[in-house]
């Protein structure tokens, strides 16, 4: 599944997901799950992508860095990728993108593998 190109676990790993780290401590086995077989239901908070369209028909896309009530700030999920600012008042639509998880997780592993995987990250507590 090469969860680590974008999951760390103990300071091993990509940064694109959430820090595995201690999650079997803070989220339980169902949640777990859920997030491997269903990765669009719950996003972890910070690593939501979002899409704007701007007035002048350009797209930007990135997890939200910074929002005021002026200005939109996104970062894409990659090494040394530079933040972009727009201004609120130039977007013309703003949408949620989904997981960069794949999202066929539960077809390309048997259900054994997928439990193994669940009890795996479940057992990862201590920080």
């Amino acid at each position: 599944a090469a969860c680590l190109r974008c999951h760390k676990v103990n300071g091993s790993g990509g940064e694109a997901g959430p820090d595995l780290t201690g999650i079997g401590a803070r989220k339980d086995r169902k949640y777990l799950l859920e997030s491997m077989v269903a990765p669009n239901a719950q996003i972890a908070e910070g690593f939501q992508t979002i899409m704007v369209t701007l007035k002048n028909g350009d797209l930007q896309a990135g997890v939200i860095k910074a929002e005021t009530d002026k200005e939109l700030t996104l970062q894409m999920p990659i090494p040394n990728a530079p933040e972009v600012t727009v201004t609120q008042a130039d977007i013309k639509l703003r949408e949620n993108a989904p997981s960069g998880m794949l999202p066929n997780l539960g077809e390309l592993l048997t259900k054994r593998e997928i439990r193994d995987l669940v009890e795996y990250v479940a057992s990862l507590t201590e920080p």
